[in-house]
């Protein structure tokens, strides 16, 4: 039996501590807030469970997840078909795209100029084969490049200035490839043609809300005899001991472990390790989210359960509608709408009242059309930490602490935090219970395995 401590309560972190207890080790689990999950929580507005944004679960999840995914919400999870939509163009098209939907709805010079993009699709890709240096390789060139100008020029350029808050091409390549599962008119054309079958494009998630996958793995935590510490830092960890790690905490006690599995933000971790050489410095910059939450009386206000926008012209980048993710038990006079309006720390949207953002989103849906309603309340729930700005000159110095941190003994980092990436909740699950496949009993770590795991990671594409 090994000993180990996983720093960091996300899905991740609770994933391989429940993984490791599972196969015999001795595991404590420390968070330092005090609600496990971080943005993969629920929350409760008005009587009414919500997400921290719009979540699902993908039906393309590696079997192991999604056999835990059933252990923990065994007749609560549940299968919906999705039905979204996106401003584009100036008009709403369903999302997932739709081909009959594409041609009934899209302007026609917008289609006209896309399918031209399409067809010259071949020439661009012929015109890009030269290998070019992190400098060129921006989130423009990779998306004109497969794309083509007008979905870059009417989609996903403003739609990176609205998340990342930089011009595309200021932007990493590495986040679109990261972002965007159908890169090439090839896989647009291909993942169109898959809503022409008679079967629908669907979605799993929780009775209870997204967060209820977080609450049931911290039960089988707590099952599997996890000891779970909320809230507790990590003050210091010690690697000179070549025989174990020792990790002191905020209340001042030590624990000698094996292992320390991190997946809290990395640069924690570059102030916390003594003991080894210094950690290299990067600069990674976060973009940051006030989650307006918009109550209404009645029934739902649309039969959508998302609403994409990735124009200027609107507060939000996305509305979703709880309750239209879910049959659960919600009440029946009341509803809410989850605006997610992405932001920098202390500018002027993330100090505005509550009543202020109200107003300014309830214009947008009224001139929108999605409702003439009003809301009866406002709440407001804000995430400092949520979209990571990658740009040419930060990938050099992050790639610097990533080789550093992996490179640790007796150190795994992992998850969205440690790895720097955004990917769904399937993926980094899967990271938390590989980690788990890599500690043996005997406290050994088998490195080529999880190097290996690391190389598919790196292939991760989120899912959107």
């Amino acid at each position: 039996m090994a000993r180990a401590i996983v720093v960091g309560a996300g899905p991740t972190g609770l994933s391989a501590a429940l993984a490791l207890a599972r196969s015999g080790h001795e595991i404590t689990l420390v968070e330092m807030s005090e609600r496990a999950g971080g943005m993969a929580a629920s929350i409760e507005i008005d009587g009414i469970r919500v997400d921290l944004g719009s979540h699902r679960l993908h039906p393309v999840a590696a079997p192991r997840v999604e056999n835990l995914f059933r252990e923990l919400l065994d007749d609560d999870l549940q299968t919906r078909v999705r039905h979204g939509r996106l401003r584009l163009g100036g008009n709403w098209v369903a999302f997932p795209l739709r081909a009959t939907d594409l041609l009934t709805s899209l302007p026609p010079a917008f289609a006209g100029r896309a399918m031209l993009d399409t067809l010259t699709g071949p020439i661009r890709t012929r015109r890009s084969t030269d290998s070019v240096d992190d400098a060129s390789d921006t989130f423009a060139r990779v998306v004109g490049t497969g794309l083509g100008p007008t979905m870059l020029d009417e989609f996903y350029g403003p739609y990176a200035v609205k998340l990342w808050g930089l011009p595309a091409d200021r932007l990493a390549g590495e986040l679109a490839r990261r972002r965007i599962a159908a890169s090439t008119p090839g896989r647009l054309v291909a993942k169109v043609a898959r809503s022409l079958r008679r079967e629908p494009m669907v979605f799993r998630y929780p009775r209870l809300g997204y967060g209820q996958v977080v609450d049931r793995l911290v039960d089988a935590c707590d099952d599997a005899g996890v000891a779970v510490e909320m809230p507790q830092q990590v003050r210091s960890i010690d690697l000179s001991d070549p025989a174990a790690a020792g990790v002191t905490l905020s209340d001042d006690s030590v624990q000698t472990v094996d292992r320390v599995v991190w997946t809290a933000p990395l640069p924690a971790l570059a102030a916390a390790v003594s003991g080894v050489d210094t950690a290299p410095t990067a600069s990674l910059r976060h973009r940051a989210m006030v989650l307006v939450y918009l109550v209404f009386e009645g029934p739902a206000v649309t039969e959508f359960d998302a609403h994409y926008l990735p124009g200027p012209d609107e507060l939000a980048a996305r509305i979703s509608e709880p309750i239209n993710y879910r049959d659960g038990p919600d009440p029946d006079d009341r509803t809410v709408l989850c605006c997610e309006v992405v932001c920098d720390v202390d500018d002027d949207v993330w100090n505005a009242p509550p009543d202020d953002l109200g107003r300014r989103l309830a214009d947008d849906l009224h001139r929108l059309g999605v409702t003439d309603r009003t809301p009866s309340a406002v709440r407001v729930h804000r995430l400092p930490h949520v979209y990571p700005v990658l740009t040419p000159e930060s990938l050099g110095p992050i790639r610097r602490v990533l080789d550093w941190s992996q490179g640790l003994d007796r150190v795994t980092v992992t998850g969205r935090q440690g790895l720097f990436v955004a990917d769904n909740l399937h993926h980094v699950i899967d990271m938390g219970l590989e980690v788990a496949d890599c500690l043996g009993h005997d406290g050994s770590w088998d490195s080529r395995r999880w190097t290996s795991a690391l190389t598919r990671f790196d292939g991760h594409v989120v899912e959107d």
